[in-house]
């Protein structure tokens, strides 16, 4: 009696297994039998670690984007400038000339400029002497030594080095400065598609 419920139920299990494999479409490449089964869309989505972490970096990067699209109008701004004053002291001879040249642009930038470059914070101030360089591949300690003499650009970095600032911070696109450079190239191709 055993034997035949055994045989009816293995039979019954055997039964179904044989009706829930179906044929498979296949495709014949060559000599082989490949499968052909059209998948349906998988929306892949990480999970995030530390939802905190992540929470800080954003605001971190949104900071930086907002850091650099403040200041680098003012290194377009000064680098136009120094490219100005160089042609203007190219076409000088005499050293009172340029004395004067350079004391009448001094005034006009400390008109223009003082108030919202005082407005800027450390970590903007960092940002701008980096674009600075980047813009016309010189340090603004170089800029400030070759104007106004070398006792002036020491003090401005002695007090730029007490806010955590230097002077004759260079820019590495490629190392340190990475981040700023994607932000610069992100900016200058917006420019160019609004011209």
């Amino acid at each position: 009696m055993w034997k035949i419920f055994g045989i009816l139920l293995l039979s019954l299990f055997i039964n179904n297994f044989a009706e829930a494999q179906s044929v498979v479409p296949a495709v014949i490449i060559g000599r082989d039998t490949v499968p052909h089964v059209l998948l349906g869309e998988v929306d892949v989505v990480a999970r995030i670690k530390n939802p905190r972490k992540y929470a800080r970096q954003q605001q971190r990067n949104q900071r930086m984007i907002y850091n650099v699209r403040k200041v680098f109008p003012y290194a377009k701004i000064a680098a136009a400038k120094i490219n100005e004053i160089e042609n203007q002291l190219a076409q000088v001879n005499s050293e009172l000339k340029r004395k004067q040249i350079i004391k009448k642009e001094y005034k006009e930038l400390m008109q223009t400029f003082k108030q919202p470059l005082m407005k800027l914070t450390v970590t903007q101030g960092k940002i701008l002497v980096r674009l600075i360089y980047r813009e016309t591949n010189n340090t603004s300690f170089n800029h400030i030594r070759e104007y106004k003499g070398t006792v002036n650009a020491y003090f401005w970095q002695s007090l730029a080095l007490l806010f955590g600032n230097n002077l004759k911070a260079d820019y590495e696109p490629e190392g340190r400065d990475r981040e700023i450079e994607q932000i610069v190239r992100t900016i200058e191709k917006e420019n160019l598609g609004m011209k």
